[in-house]
Order: structure tokens, then C-alpha cells, then sequence
């Protein structure tokens, strides 16, 4: 009766482990599906505008204004301007006299434009690009020079 009783045992803890073991969660049997909604697909970011080739056009941003004075005409100035375009290739980069707006006196305003290049690549990396100009004759009402771009703008007051 002992052999009998220790196999009685041995297979009910055999059972229980066996049991244990099965962890997978019950299955329900399979039902018919019903039709979803399912979500729009989010909007795709708007590529940037192709630029036209051989355009002239405001250059990426403004990152430096320097104004000096030249030594053979104390009245004269001469702005340099250093900034970004969107992509390599711009030519021609200057500083562009913009109409007063009227709005304040005190402040002359130019814009920063460059030629777009002529074969545009699909290579977007920004560029270094600098402008230079020298002015002869500036009221004495100016007291301030900002560059314009096409993402930001930078001013400098003139020194007297």
C-alpha cells in the first residue's frame, strides 16, 4: 500500500506542475469581425516650395551686422552682413535699399538677397554668406541700420 499511496502522490504533483505551467491565457473561440474605423493617416509635413533657379531672392536668415566708418570719408559707412542660405550655390549676395516706410524716421532698413543657384539640388544644407556695401551719404536723422531676410531681421545703431 505504500507503493500504491507514493505513486497516488507522485502523480498528483506531477498534475499540479503540469498545470502551473500552463500560464496562456483561456482562448475565446473565434467570432465574426465587424468593420473598424479606422484613424486617418496623419498629414504629411508640406515640403518646402521649390526655389526658383537664378532668382533673386531674400536669403535664409541675418546672423551678423557690422558697421564701420572708412577712414578716407568720415561720413561714409560701410555695413557688412553675414548670414545663411538655404543651400549652397547663391551668387551675387547684396544689400538691397528698401523704401522708407515713413513709420520711423531714425531707422534705414535693407534687405539681404542672393541669386538662387541655377541647377538647384535637392541638397538643402545651409550655407554661410556675407554682403557688403558702403554708403556715402546718410542723413544725420539715421541712427539705426537693419538687414532684413526672409526669416528674421537685425539692426545696429551708428556710432557718431
Amino acid at each position: 500500500m505504500r507503493v500504491s499511496l507514493a505513486i497516488i502522490f507522485a502523480a498528483g504533483a506531477a498534475l499540479i506542475m503540469l498545470a502551473g505551467c500552463n500560464r496562456n491565457p483561456a482562448q475565446t473561440p473565434a467570432t465574426p469581425q465587424t468593420p473598424t474605423a479606422t484613424a486617418p493617416a496623419p498629414a504629411q509635413p508640406l515640403a518646402p516650395p521649390p526655389i526658383p533657379p537664378a532668382t533673386e531672392l531674400p536669403v535664409n536668415s541675418v546672423d551678423s551686422v557690422m558697421l564701420s566708418r572708412p577712414q578716407d570719408e568720415p561720413m561714409a559707412i560701410i555695413i557688412h552682413v553675414s548670414g545663411t542660405a538655404v543651400s549652397a550655390g547663391w551668387t551675387g549676395a547684396k544689400l538691397a535699399e528698401e523704401p522708407d516706410g515713413g513709420a520711423d524716421n531714425s531707422v534705414k532698413t535693407y534687405k539681404f538677397v542672393a541669386t538662387s543657384p541655377d541647377m538647384p539640388g535637392e541638397d538643402r544644407t545651409a550655407q554661410p554668406i556675407e554682403a557688403e556695401i558702403r554708403v556715402d551719404s546718410l542723413s544725420p536723422d539715421i541712427k539705426t541700420i537693419r538687414i532684413v531676410s526672409s526669416t528674421n531681421e537685425v539692426s545696429a545703431p551708428i556710432a557718431q
